[in-house]
């Protein structure tokens, strides 16, 4: 009797370490997830891009600036926006040195990702909607705004 409650604080300490380490391990390979999504793009590596991304029909892409806006929604305007984006720019571009603080919210087998890159023309907000598929974590929404400082307004990114 006098063992119970022992054991009963170690399986509940065993259970949170097990949760924050399956968080940490999540945490990790969506954070991969979004670094590669971004160096495919850039090496225009399009078949490794889109395996990123969850090809459900609710699946959506938002870009915001000072004077642009755009919306995608549904895998297949997405693909083809990026597709047609690479035809217009096929070259390969340096892939950015992003340093982001992210800040990760869990639903069950979905999170939200927030986090603030700097841009030569100022700030980019982001936002990333995750799904894990069968185990994979993946881009379901991407959304960007673009803080643009005084010196850069009106140019286009």
């Amino acid at each position: 009797m006098k063992y119970i409650l022992p054991l009963i604080l170690l399986s509940w300490l065993t259970a949170c370490q097990t949760t924050s380490s399956s968080l940490k391990t999540a945490e990790r390979q969506i954070i991969e997830t979004l670094k590669d999504e971004t160096r495919y793009f850039c090496e225009r590596n399009l078949s490794k891009w889109a395996a990123q991304w969850s090809h459900a029909s609710y699946a959506s892409k938002m870009y915001g600036g000072d004077t642009d806006f755009s919306l995608l929604s549904g895998w297949e305007a997405i693909w083809q926006h990026t597709v047609d984006h690479i035809r217009e720019y096929p070259e390969p571009i340096e892939v950015p040195k992003v340093e982001a603080d992210y800040h990760i919210e869990y639903f069950g087998k979905t999170a939200w990702v927030f986090y603030t890159k700097k841009i030569p023309q100022g700030l980019a907000r982001e936002a990333r909607f995750m799904v894990q598929e069968k185990g994979v974590w993946k881009i379901a929404r991407m959304q960007t705004i673009y803080l643009i400082t005084e010196q850069h307004q009106g140019s286009h990114l």
